[in-house]
């Protein structure tokens, strides 16, 4: 909608109203006097609803999505992934106008969506659309109230964190090294030994490794995080590589990684599939005595609640219960 022309100068050419709406198309001076001029435009088409002057925000609710996206949700990690969700959403929903979209609305749509999703996906798209709207009444965008703010989510059971024992990681090893992929067993030892998840593994780049450690930039939260790794690993690492002018270190081994668990002869609960790595990993560590705290910086979990699911492995774990209670006469 809004992109450089040369010398300095920004072009507005689209349809801000939605695809019924008038095209706009004029030059500005900068970037942000062109969404300054958008927000506008905008601003007082909803006052005119408001004030009934026989005009209307003609926007559907798939519009919205595609402002959203443009002024805020395209600089996101997971940006083309949520924005495509948030359609796929709003055209389930009949693609309402958002002025006459509801809360109850959405319950409705929650209410069939159950019947074939988890709870986790409906809280998800819940939370995407809530955001949505907060965003763009920051940006100017909508002036009305958000319609999302009475929806809570559902409450979710937490659930149990399955990891391997060490039997059953030496025949998940055995299988990947049999596998027909040549970087399946470098991803699983990376990802066993670094308690990486399996995209930050398997999409890692030459340039973060590093001669003791590997660096994950490409992380869930964002942030950049550094793992001290063993030497041999990473020679081994290093042995099948792919060029170094090829960018990533690896191919793609998550279809392989799911034959050789099957091979192996290991259930999952559903859901955990490439993620036991990463909770195999953290469970070893507590239990063979390491620092919750230091297992957070290692996870990059920014709460450390989340990590605190794995406190109860620890050696010592609520070791007082057994010696600090009332004496029972055993």
């Amino acid at each position: 909608m809004i992109k450089c022309v040369g010398n300095g100068k920004w072009l507005l050419d689209g349809r801000p109203f939605g695809a019924s709406g008038p095209r706009v198309r004029k030059r500005f001076r900068a970037r942000k006097d062109a969404e300054s001029y958008v927000r506008q435009l905008l601003a007082c088409s909803v006052a005119a609803v408001d004030l009934g002057e026989g005009e209307r925000d003609s926007r559907r609710l798939s519009d919205l999505v595609d402002q959203w996206y443009e002024f805020h949700g395209r600089l996101l990690r997971d940006a083309r992934y949520r924005h495509m969700r948030m359609v796929a959403v709003a055209k389930r929903l009949g693609d309402p106008f958002a002025v006459m979209f509801a809360a109850a609305d959405f319950a409705r749509y929650r209410k069939v969506r159950l019947r074939s999703v988890s709870v986790e996906t409906v809280n998800h798209e819940t939370r995407y659309f809530r955001a949505m709207f907060n965003e763009l009444k920051n940006l100017g965008l909508w002036m009305n109230d958000n319609p999302m703010n009475g929806l809570r989510v559902f409450p979710v059971m937490e659930r149990e964190l399955s990891f391997l024992c060490q039997a059953q990681i030496d025949k998940l090893l055995k299988a990947c090294e049999l596998s027909n992929s040549v970087h399946l067993l470098a991803v699983v030892k990376l990802a066993l030994a670094t308690g990486a998840r399996w995209g930050e593994a398997n999409g890692l780049l030459h340039s973060c490794l590093f001669a003791d450690r590997v660096q994950f930039a490409r992380t869930k939260n964002g942030r950049i995080r550094s793992v001290p790794v063993d030497a041999a690993l990473l020679d081994y690492v290093r042995s099948v590589a792919l060029p170094v002018a090829s960018g990533r270190v690896f191919f793609d081994c998550r279809s392989a990684f799911r034959r050789a668990v099957k091979s192996a002869g290991i259930v999952l609960p559903r859901g955990q599939l490439t993620h036991v790595l990463r909770h195999t990993f953290a469970s070893h560590f507590i239990m063979n005595g390491g620092s919750v705290v230091t297992l957070q910086k290692v996870l990059g979990h920014t709460d450390l609640k989340v990590t605190m699911r794995y406190s109860h492995l620890a050696p010592d774990y609520l070791a007082q219960v057994r010696n600090l209670g009332p004496k029972l006469g055993f």
